[in-house]
């Protein structure tokens, strides 16, 4: 947690109003990291339930057994470390490492083809929007929600961690902010935003460049940069699925108050580079020895086993660990298969040698961002400052030593956290983006890695709107050639670096008429708004029909022209998103499947508590104090519920009746304690004369009840005779004042409570009666004994609230007498001060009143003024009176 506690010294926040927290997910192929913030966390790393600082990215679905297999509500997801262990035992039911298929269809065979034999054993399938689904026991999940199961198990933690911090807080997770790689096109952006759709509770999500998260990590992270002047960096993030080289420049100005700048400078990637590619590497040199020292198994029939290829991959990936910080690491595959136990060693310099061909894809990325930048940046490698390291593929050996090569050691930069500088500037971006706090200010300026186009229907040329290096957000038009014809509709396509991905219907038949070429005697244009949104996503966002006179052609004229806006429909050509109707299903069944998953964590976790309690009993019941001096018959009935209780574990099912299973674990709960109080009774008497006490101590504390109802009652009369003038009925205004809350709860039992405790003092009357006191009749004592005790600390405490509530409400009686008596004498004085005044004006009333206006006198008050002032009569009236 170092990285993220400097990230909180340095960055302040200051809360807008919203309870609402902001979180952020490094989103990576491999593993995911998150952090929330919101006024109850303000810095908070989302552990997962084992308490790791990253999840695994996927999860595990598997059926429940008792239910049809195609019912999409009968199953169990695991996530977590438990998901490793399943990819070996059920690969078929394990999703994995779902990013790299995002937006992408079966089309696409160098995706898929290379997602199956790293996770084999699954069963793809197409959805009716060419995107992917996973086929598991029958049911189809597209991935956009096993996705959205991902992130929404992660806000569900993250919630639950800002609960732990106050059981009080209203504060939970409605903003995201999410790391995306600059390669990931229109397609897999709409993916990721679709999965915020799906997720509940989600109002904003904020897709942020993977790259621009760790620059904005390093410069909070460094703090200080020179003054005017510009510095050069390259982040090389190598993660599990790829490989990206981001080239940054970052200018503090002179003047140190103002924000430092951050500007996109160039870019580049390897999209199958990475820590992925480096374990199928290891898993290849794995099968090659397996096969080479068990010639009977041949290829064919190995690669047709999903179980024994991701037994080797599991083992290639820890060998690829293990080989980061030694020379050699250990294979060992339990019955790999045909019940083969496989034992060999993998060395560094046989992986390297196996790699040496594809050496050169390491320092690529750096050395194509440096040919490729971005407007007028010419950036030498020279002129660049720093090299950061990013990623956690980063930390193998030869991965470094290729990269010192190319830049040298002083420019390699390892002081940034390599697993969670993306994580720690997604969420600064997020709190950015959202304005949820106010942050240290940064002057972000992101540019887009693509170029963005579009093609009217009635031409063959494509035209740039916004160019590979343009910043973002951003907005433009375009102003079509003139024409002298109006089309009923025509169509508008967008392209990402010339590839189709979404058309637009202008529906134009509307103005046909009224733009006729008699009309519009220059023609017709249409002016076409295009928009970059700050999630990188091209689109249309209007376009105007505009009649051309002949003065006013040029452009520079065109605001005096009709201007009409147009209807537009987007569609999707190849891979389309998901529908409203299909967003809601699917967000529907994720909250289900979440509610059901509460429902048997729940009960799994009460069965634990229940078998828990049962071993613990059954420890109670061998000590020798027990067996010697125990309650007999308590010991044997707790014996024999250990006994069914735990045959009955053994059965207990996600059907079992949570009630019934709290039921066990409370009877339990009350036998050990009975046996507990049993022997802590051990040195008390139990005869007649303790039962006497016992009896005077009882009929005392009847009496203590009976003397606080006196109490009020004599408080009452009192108050009948002192308050007359005040309140007319006191007794029923006692009735309607209530209880504060919390006493109002707790005597919600009290005649329950005042019940039993007579019952237990008949009871202790009839033994002393009958003088049924001896040895063997000590359990049946003890268990009167118990009873009385239980009962009478219950009505002590219940008498002890009834007593401050009581008083508390005497209390609201003298309170109410004092503000009518106070209403009433400010009534009295302000009648009195009326009077006095009215009988002022009478006296003077013969007096002429100058006008200072007119100098006229006024008239004076007669009969007819009085009469039309009722108050004013009946003042008189009850001055009379």
């Amino acid at each position: 947690m170092r990285g993220v506690l400097k990230l909180l010294l340095f960055a302040t926040f200051i809360i807008t109003g919203s309870l609402a927290a902001v979180l952020g997910i490094d989103y990576g192929q491999q593993n995911i990291k998150a952090i929330v913030v919101s006024p109850q966390a303000p810095v908070e790393l989302v552990l997962t339930p084992e308490a790791k600082r990253k999840e695994i990215s996927g999860l595990s679905i598997k059926r429940l057994p008792g239910f049809k297999k195609n019912d999409p509500n009968a199953v169990e997801r695991v996530y977590g470390s438990a998901v490793g262990s399943l990819a070996t035992r059920f690969p078929q039911n394990t999703l994995l490492h779902l990013k790299p298929l995002l937006g992408k269809s079966l089309e696409d065979e160098s995706s898929v083809t290379l997602y199956l034999k790293e996770h084999p054993g699954l069963d793809m399938v197409p959805t009716n929007r060419s995107t992917i689904a996973f086929a598991v026991d029958g049911v189809e999940y597209p991935l956009e929600e096993l996705v959205a199961m991902n992130v929404q198990e992660i806000i569900n933690r993250a919630d639950s961690l800002l609960k732990d911090r106050d059981p009080r807080t209203e504060d939970f997770v409605d903003k995201v902010s999410i790391t995306v790689p600059d390669f990931f096109g229109q397609h897999q952006r709409n993916a990721l935003l679709d999965v915020s759709s799906i997720a509940t509770g989600i109002k904003e999500m904020y897709l942020v460049s993977e790259g621009m998260s760790i620059a904005v990590n390093f410069v909070l992270k460094q703090r200080h940069f020179p003054p005017g002047e510009l510095q050069h960096y390259i982040v090389y993030d190598m993660g599990s699925g790829s490989t990206k080289a981001s080239m940054f420049s970052i200018l503090q100005p002179e003047d140190i108050n103002e924000p430092i700048t951050i500007e996109f400078e160039g870019y580049a990637y390897n999209p199958h580079l990475g820590g992925a590619k480096f374990t199928m590497d290891i898993g290849s040199l794995i099968e090659n020895k397996f096969l080479e020292n068990h010639l009977t198994i041949r290829t064919d029939e190995l690669h047709a086993n999903p179980k024994a290829l991701a037994k080797i991959n599991q083992a290639a990936d820890k060998a690829k660990l293990i080989l980061s910080a030694n020379s050699e690491a250990s294979i060992n595959i339990e019955s790999l298969i045909s019940d083969i136990d496989f034992h060999t060693s993998v060395t560094r310099q046989e992986f390297e040698e196996f790699i040496e061909d594809s050496l050169l894809e390491i320092v690529k990325p750096v050395n194509d961002a440096l040919a490729e930048q971005f407007g007028n940046y010419k950036t030498n490698l020279s002129d660049v400052n720093g090299v950061i390291l990013a990623g956690g593929s980063t930390r193998i050996p030869i991965v470094q030593e290729q990269l010192v090569k190319f830049v040298s050691e002083e420019k390699i930069l390892r002081n940034v956290n390599a697993d969670e500088s993306a994580v720690n500037g997604v969420i600064m971006r997020g709190i950015k983006l959202s304005d949820s706090f106010k942050t240290k200010p940064l002057n972000v300026i992101d540019r887009s890695v693509n170029t963005y186009s579009y093609k009217l229907s009635s031409e063959s040329d494509l035209h740039d709107v916004f160019i590979k290096g343009s910043v973002y957000p951003n907005n433009t038009f375009a102003l079509t050639n003139s024409s002298d014809s109006i089309p009923e509709s025509f169509t508008i396509d967008l392209f990402e670096n010339e590839k189709l991905f979404e058309t637009y219907k202008v529906n134009s038949a509307v103005v046909k008429n009224s733009y006729a070429s008699e009309k519009c005697h220059a023609g017709v244009a249409y002016n076409i708004t295009f928009g970059l949104s700050s999630d990188r996503l091209f689109s249309v966002q209007e376009v105007s029909c505009i009649c051309l006179n002949e003065n006013d052609v040029d452009e520079s004229k065109q605001t005096r022209n009709r201007n009409t806006r147009l209807n537009i429909a987007s569609k999707e050509t190849e891979i389309q998103r998901l529908s409203t109707p299909e967003l809601l299903n699917l967000h529907n069944h994720v909250k289900l499947l979440d509610k059901q998953d509460n429902k048997r964590f729940q009960l799994q976790e009460n069965l634990n508590i229940l078998e828990s309690d049962l071993y613990d009993a059954r420890n109670l019941l061998m000590d020798d104090e027990i067996v010697q001096n125990g309650p007999k018959s308590q010991v044997e009935k707790l014996s024999e519920m250990v006994r069914v209780y735990l045959d009955w574990l053994e059965d207990a099912s996600f059907d079992t009746d949570p009630q019934d299973i709290i039921s066990r674990i409370r009877e339990i709960g009350i036998l050990k304690k009975k046996i507990e109080l049993y022997l802590e009774y051990s040195k008390e008497p139990l005869n007649s004369e303790q039962f006497k006490g016992m009896l005077e101590e009882g009929n005392e504390l009847l009496q203590a009840v009976e003397k606080h109802k006196n109490t009020v009652e004599g408080f009452l009369s009192e108050f009948e005779t002192a308050y007359i003038d005040t309140i007319e009925n006191v007794r029923e205004e006692f009735k309607k004042t209530k209880y504060p809350a919390y006493i109002s709860k707790a005597l919600s039992t009290w005649e329950e409570a005042l019940t039993s405790f007579k019952g237990s003092i008949i009871e202790i009357e009839a033994l002393l009666a009958k003088n049924l006191f001896g040895e063997d009749l000590r359990e049946r004592l003890f268990e009167i004994k118990l009873r009385f005790d239980t009962y009478r600390a219950s009505l002590e405490e219940k008498l002890h609230l009834i007593k401050s509530g009581d008083e508390s409400r005497l209390n609201e009686i003298k309170k109410l007498h004092l503000r009518k008596f106070r209403s009433q004498k400010r009534k009295e004085e302000k009648l009195k001060r009326k009077l006095e005044q009215e009988k002022s004006e009478r006296n003077n009333q013969t007096e002429p009143v100058i006008n200072n206006s007119t100098n006229k006198e006024d008239t004076p008050v007669n009969d007819k003024t009085t009469e039309s002032n009722p108050s004013f009569k009946n003042d008189i009236l009850h001055d009379e009176l």
